[in-house]
């Protein structure tokens, strides 16, 4: 029996849980957490680092090494909860048009 981790959202083609192997992280690539989307910033014998791709940041945070956004450690563990990322980043706003602005005061 599939788990919700592991069901296919029709409207995304990332949001499958694959898992990934060490050997799959290079710098640069992109992955995706239950967090996110991250980027690989050093491959090490037993570990990645990365940094999170935040929506909210300056796009040149992500400039380094030095970054001014701290980066994270995924062990062999972590990385069984790795997805490749496509390509192209995508971001689900579907919902935008219903928001609805409240007055303040």
């Amino acid at each position: 029996m599939m788990g919700s981790a592991d069901t296919i959202d029709p409207v995304r083609s990332d949001s499958v849980r694959i898992g990934m192997t060490l050997s799959q992280f290079t710098i640069g690539c992109e992955f995706l957490t239950a967090s996110g989307r991250w980027r690989c910033t050093d491959v090490g014998t037993r570990t990645i680092v990365a940094i999170r791709l935040d929506l909210d940041h300056d796009p040149t945070w992500y400039e380094g090494p030095p970054y001014a956004v701290p980066e994270h450690v995924f062990d062999e563990y972590d990385l069984e909860d790795c997805s490749p990322a496509s390509p192209e980043a995508y971001y689900d706003d579907s919902g935008r048009e219903r928001l609805v602005p409240l007055p303040r005061g």
